[in-house]
């Protein structure tokens, strides 16, 4: 009898995929096909490129987890800017840590040009305090 405690909930995650333990939430990127990616040149420097160091990395994934999680989608019903707006792509991401305090301020303002030309809306983004341990500190 108490063997069905411990085999139970094991077979119980195993058919629902381990969604309980949220796992399979992470989507593995695609991958282009061979002659896409044989016209890729990679550049000799990035030194005018965007640079982030390892806890701002964190924060920024800790932020944006949270404001759009993996795996959201449009819903049927939505209108275009709902639809819009639960897109990653449509955000224009800022980072900026102002001292050495391990403290990170993520901003997420739409582009909404990139989806929905025309539209305007007042609101649509957030901005995070996040630290480098990727735990969210504050939300407005």
């Amino acid at each position: 009898m108490k063997w069905t405690f411990f085999v139970v909930p094991c077979c119980l995650m195993t058919l629902t995929g381990c969604s309980l333990l949220r796992y399979g939430l992470y989507k593995k990127a695609e991958w282009a096909p061979p002659e896409v990616a044989a016209k890729v040149r990679f550049p000799d420097s990035y030194e005018k490129g965007s640079h982030l160091q390892g806890p701002s990395v964190v924060a920024l994934e800790a932020a944006l987890n949270d404001f759009l999680p993996p795996g959201t989608t449009p819903r049927k019903g939505d209108d275009l800017v709902a639809r819009c707006l639960s897109l990653r792509e449509t955000f224009h991401v800022s980072i900026w840590q102002p001292n050495d305090n391990n403290i990170f301020f993520v901003r997420f303002t739409p582009d909404l040009s990139r989806c929905a030309p025309g539209a305007i809306i007042t609101d649509g983004g957030a901005e995070y305090a996040v630290d480098g341990e990727g735990r969210i500190l504050a939300r407005q």
